[in-house]
């Protein structure tokens, strides 16, 4: 047990845990989840808890009483409190052995009506991955992924070089050739990391792409990009890097931000560090300052403040949606998990649902993690996630 993946560790602790309250553990059972619980000292606090106190409460409450809300809520809430990574994971992971035991005991104690089951029926889909698609300024398209090395040297001089899952550029200093533009495409479902030749790092997310020259020349640095990014700008006062999208310019020195643009008109910058000025449409628009988001389109321009950690989860591999919009999540689900969404029946999306999970797990603990908030159902036929009313 202790040598499996970490994000599947927490499942199956739970079911270990509600086959301890049930009474049917069986003897390897139980070495197992002993085994968990010696392993650290957190281990042991969260048995405390669980064996202690929280499961005289939901195995004494009647199932008419008990309120599968006040249980997440009261976790979501430790979690939003510890911000620090090391403590986030830690809470993150007790949380769902919290809810899935929730939702095991749930159904024990229902033997005169049928329970809920928050279980969505349908094929696995496993998420996203490091994959993408160079198009060379001739038309030739090379096929990148994290599993292939290789090097080769473009016509103006230009090493590339693809590593891990990481497309770098580095030019010569001496070269007088003009550059070229190339185009870096991911799918639906892929991601990649890209080295410009000044050195400024572009995680690139799923459904987006960016034109960039091989090499840097004149006065300025210009990329486009559709989809969404996350820049980390190599400082250089005298030649400013600009991010066009949407009839948008974003123009840095050098900083850290995200900019995304999925929906046709609209941009939001999100600015973590340096300074930013966002300008629509040619005007001289505005500067953002760190922890400040600009939404720009339609010849329009507002700035909020930002949720940054949310803004940037999709870069640290996860997913943070907070009060969100049941429709908003299926769409970045969508995205990362490359299926389509369908909505069978009439019901309210705006329904206000928070995710806090890594995106590398499949798409079914996701969704069975929307299920405990009776927001919607879900069933998959393949690459077709059908969101259906909760009833």
């Amino acid at each position: 047990m202790m040598s499996q993946p970490p994000l599947e560790l927490p499942f199956r602790i739970a079911a270990l845990v509600k086959n301890y309250i049930a009474g049917n553990i069986t003897p390897d059972e139980q070495a197992e989840l002993d085994a968990w619980i010696n392993l650290s000292e957190k281990n042991r606090e969260l048995w405390a808890e669980i064996s202690q106190g929280a499961t005289n409460e939901w195995t004494s409450t009647p199932l008419h009483n008990y309120n599968m809300e006040n249980v997440i809520g009261s976790i979501h809430h430790k979690i939003k409190k510890n911000k620090q990574r090391r403590t986030f994971i830690y809470l993150s992971a007790a949380a769902a052995i919290l809810i899935m035991i929730a939702a095991g005991l749930q159904y024990l104690k229902a033997p005169k009506e049928p329970a809920m089951e928050y279980v969505v029926i349908g094929n696995e889909v496993p998420p996203g991955t490091t994959k993408a698609r160079l198009v060379m300024a001739n038309g030739h398209t090379i096929g990148l992924d994290k599993a292939r090395d290789s090097s080769f040297t473009e016509g103006n001089g230009v090493q590339v070089q693809q590593q891990q899952g990481v497309l770098s550029y580095q030019a010569k200093n001496n070269t007088k050739e003009m550059p070229t533009y190339n185009t870096l495409i991911t799918p639906k479902g892929g991601e990649y990391k890209l080295v410009l030749g000044d050195g400024t790092v572009v995680w690139l997310n799923a459904a987006s792409s960016i034109r960039f020259p091989n090499r840097f020349s004149g006065n300025q640095r210009e990329v486009q990009l559709t989809g969404e990014a996350y820049f980390e700008v190599t400082h250089d006062p005298k030649r400013p890097f600009i991010v066009a999208v949407n009839g948008t310019e974003v123009q840095v020195l050098g900083t850290a931000f995200d900019v995304r643009a999925y929906q046709p008109a609209i941009t939001y910058t999100t600015l973590v560090n340096g300074a930013v000025r966002v300008a629509p449409n040619g005007s001289k628009g505005q500067v953002l300052q760190p922890g400040q988001m600009a939404r720009s389109g339609n010849g329009g321009l507002s700035i909020t403040n930002a949720d940054i950690e949310q803004v940037t989860a999709w870069k640290n591999k996860q997913i943070i949606l907070r009060d969100a919009d049941l429709r908003d999540i299926m769409e970045e689900l969508s995205r990362w998990y490359n299926v389509d969404v369908v909505y069978a029946g009439d019901f309210n999306t705006a329904t206000g649902v928070t995710i806090e999970i890594s995106r590398e797990v499949p798409l079914k603990k996701i969704l069975e993690m929307i299920m405990l908030t009776k927001s919607a159902k879900f069933r998959i036929d393949g690459d077709v996630v059908t969101v259906l009313p909760f009833r």
